[in-house]
């Protein structure tokens, strides 16, 4: 090949290489504008869709087309939503590759559900349909939505609201029945199943008449209501005996209504039924109560009224009416104040008020002046009940005229004979003065032997004389007043007993504990450690402490002398026993028993004395107790 062909050919080459370029330019060119052409004639057809619509690219998954339906539905506008992925809007990425892969099997899918995402966080249910199609070569998807978010909550609500109805049927504690129109049971709860008194081994009611669980003396009664009932005539809530499967009776409250079905017929009967045989029996107890009240109301051998509040009588007992001499018809609705049923007492106290301003179980102790003139001792108290609804007040007035002028005369008695004894007592002390000053006298005049020992012995015998004098002046008021609470570690602060124990290491128990005794008690702890220091021969250490267990109190004195020997422990309490007069420890067990408090001595012989005053139940408690006796207790008997 010559130069010139060469050249001839390399030309060609370039004009085709040229024109290849060309071409190849100008169709580069024009597939841009072939694809956004092809893409906005989608465009147009998707706005013709009667439902939401997106084209996705299945590369990239970058949206390139979707009518307004798909932007209202996402709320976003379209301009925004082709710079957007497909998976922008699924709740679960999971969801879009699952309709992916079914594509693969097969050219389209429909209604496939799934949760979308909207603008602005919204959360809502959608069927999706799928199919692939080609824009110029290039692999695509195109979806259609229907919103479902409204019948998916109406079908949550509605699961919803069947768990609640099996929730109702399932934990109601009462008796829910259903009965075909002919009376035959077709569904009952756990609640009919237990009441009717079967068991899951047993034959379960359904398919029973519910009429075999009225008892047959109320089936008629029971049938009349149904035909009520099923000719429109709801009655409201019904009371029957009924039986269960073993025979047993109950009492029953029973409401029901009639269940129509879609076309509004009559389907079944609705029953809710209550057990109310415990408040049937509650009511009888009631009754029985209020028969009791009335008979012991009328039969109590004390006055009783009952009033309200402002006064009004509401009722009163024979007693009362004999006391105050007015019948019972022509005084109720009648002021208590006007009746002149109560004045003032002896303090000038309005009594009728002081009633008023009484608290439950505190009474009120008073004279109250009679119709006729007499006057009467008695001890007021009172109760709030309440009758058919409001408060009212029972008073009872507990009679203790002749209790009361007893003990008044009894006091006086007892004032005249301590003032008798203390006249006695006197004159007795001035002539033993008398013959203890002469004795003296003769025993420094007279040296003879024999006769000093005759004007000893004289001598001796009047001051026994003198300290029994003494010792019945100390002891005159024992058992004479009521018994009160004291405390040990308050009357051991007192002089006289600190004078008592001076030199000697005395331990004060530290429980706020009160003791209900004798106002003598004193006397008690007084003797106790005079004894001591006087018998226990060096006597170093006395302590007293408190040994509660349960409801029982003990009071534990002990000293560090010698002690009691083993043969005088059962003697020492008793009258006479002793190196005086023999009445100490006598007179400590007496002044104990007056409120049942009872006293041993349980020491070891050599090492002290230890005395255990044994407290009974409701003779001692706590000072700052919230369970402090409003009163003490009677002392027990002698």
């Amino acid at each position: 090949m010559d130069f010139n062909n060469f050249i001839t050919l390399i030309g060609l080459l370039f004009i085709i290489a040229c024109a290849f370029f060309g071409v190849l330019f100008l169709y580069q060119s024009f597939r841009p504008r072939q694809m956004k052409k092809t893409i906005q004639y989608y465009a147009t057809l998707l706005e013709y869709s009667p439902f939401p619509a997106v084209i996705f690219r299945v590369s990239d998954l970058k949206i390139i087309a979707l009518n307004t339906r798909a932007a209202d539905l996402f709320r976003i506008l379209k301009e925004k939503a082709v710079s957007k992925t497909i998976l922008d809007f699924f709740v679960c990425p999971d969801d879009l590759h699952d309709i992916m892969a079914q594509m693969s099997h097969h050219e389209k899918l429909v209604d496939y559900e799934t949760r979308l995402l909207a603008r602005g966080g919204r959360f809502f249910w959608a069927y999706v349909s799928a199919n692939p199609i080609s824009i110029l070569e290039e692999k695509a998807v195109i979806c259609g939505f229907t919103d479902i978010n409204h019948q998916k909550e109406l079908e949550q609500t509605l699961q919803k609201n069947k768990e609640l109805y099996r929730s109702i049927i399932r934990t109601s504690p009462d008796n829910i029945t259903m009965v075909d129109m002919l009376g035959k049971i077709f569904m009952v709860s756990p609640a009919a199943i237990r009441m009717f008194g079967y068991n899951d081994k047993d034959r379960s009611p359904y398919g029973m008449p519910i009429l075999d669980h009225i008892h047959p003396a109320d089936r008629a009664r029971f049938k009349h209501d149904v035909r009520q009932l099923k000719a429109g005539t709801n009655t409201g809530v019904h009371e029957y005996r009924a039986v269960r499967k073993d025979g047993s009776e109950l009492y029953i409250e029973s409401h029901s209504e009639i269940i129509h079905d879609n076309q509004g017929r009559p389907d079944s009967i609705l029953y809710v039924i209550r057990d109310i045989t415990q408040r049937k029996e509650t009511e009888k107890a009631i009754r029985e109560n209020e028969e009791r009240f009335v008979t012991i109301f009328q039969e109590v051998p004390d006055p009783v009224l009952i009033f309200r509040q402002d006064g009004t009588i509401l009722d009163m007992n024979r007693q009362c009416e004999e006391w105050f001499d007015v019948g019972k018809i022509c005084s109720l609705g009648h002021k208590v104040q006007n009746l002149g049923f109560f004045s003032t007492d002896a303090n000038n106290e309005d009594q009728f008020l002081k009633i008023l301003s009484l608290q439950p179980g505190e009474k009120y102790e008073t004279c109250i002046r009679l119709a006729d003139g007499q006057e009467r001792y008695a001890i007021l108290s009172t109760r709030y009940i309440t009758i058919k609804g409001d408060i009212a007040i029972l008073l009872l007035i507990n009679d203790i005229d002749s209790l009361t002028r007893a003990y008044k005369a009894l006091t006086k008695a007892n004032h005249q004979i301590g003032l008798l004894n203390s006249i006695t007592r006197h004159d007795i002390l001035n002539k033993v003065m008398v013959i203890t000053g002469y004795g003296e006298i003769l025993l420094e005049e007279y040296p003879d032997a024999e006769w000093r020992t005759t004007m000893q012995t004289i001598f001796s015998s009047g001051k026994d004389i003198q300290h029994l004098i003494d010792f019945t002046r100390e002891y005159q008021d024992l058992g004479v007043h009521e018994p009160v609470w004291q405390r040990i570690d308050e009357i051991l602060q007192k002089d006289v007993l600190k004078s008592l124990t001076g030199g000697v290491s005395l331990t004060i128990p530290t429980e706020k504990v009160e003791i209900y005794a004798d106002p003598l008690f004193e006397k008690v702890l007084y003797n106790l450690i005079e004894n001591s220091i006087r018998h226990g021969e060096g006597v170093t250490r006395i302590a007293l402490s408190y040994e509660i267990s349960g409801d029982v109190c003990r009071v534990v004195y002990c000293d560090d002398g010698v002690g009691v020997a083993e043969s005088e422990k059962g003697l020492i309490f008793q009258k006479g026993h002793g190196k005086n007069t023999g009445l100490g420890l006598f007179l400590i067990r007496e002044i104990l028993s007056f409120t049942g408090i009872s006293i041993t001595e349980n020491g070891v012989p050599g090492q002290g004395v230890r005395f255990e005053m044994l407290v009974p139940f409701g003779c001692w408690r706590y000072r700052d107790s919230c369970f402090m006796r409003r009163s003490p207790p009677p002392a027990p008997d002698r």
